[in-house]
């Protein structure tokens, strides 16, 4: 339809209607990972503050032997709860399919739990963290598989 045929209210519609898509997509684009302003002092991350590692599940194979590769396989969707001092849940992550996962957390003394896995015996223990400013704290877990 040729503009100069539209009404002027049709016309102030239309533009409304721009207007509207253009501050949808400004507010979308805000809402994406990494674009909001960070609350953390100047100097100091707290996305690379935490604990991070491998979640491994072994032995996978009933002989190691020296200078074999370990008899171990990564474990995807182990999940490890991270404690604080009054025993609250401060945080939560669940292993990727590499076995990888991150704990983010503000600096303090956690106690890093990991929750049982169907199908391997026992839990990897808990342990005691600190967690400091800066780099993440690197924590592998292993889960028992029971073979012998």
């Amino acid at each position: 339809m040729d503009s100069s045929a539209q009404t002027p209210a049709a016309r102030r519609t239309a533009a409304a209607a721009l207007v509207a898509l253009m501050a949808f997509s400004l507010a979308l684009a805000a809402c994406t990972p990494g674009a909001s302003p960070s609350l953390a002092p100047a100097g100091t991350s707290t996305l690379a503050t935490g604990v991070r590692g491998i979640v491994l599940a072994g032995p996978t194979c009933p002989v190691e032997r020296p200078n074999e590769s370990a008899c171990v396989r990564p474990v995807s969707g182990a999940t490890v709860l991270a404690l604080d001092s009054a025993g609250g849940e401060a945080g939560r992550a669940v292993s990727d399919s590499t076995g990888a996962y991150f704990l983010r957390l503000p600096p303090g003394s956690y106690e890093i739990v990991p929750q049982a896995v169907p199908g391997l015996m026992g839990v990897a223990p808990a342990t005691a963290v600190t967690v400091t400013a800066g780099a993440p704290l690197q924590l592998d877990l292993q889960y028992d598989t029971g073979i012998r």
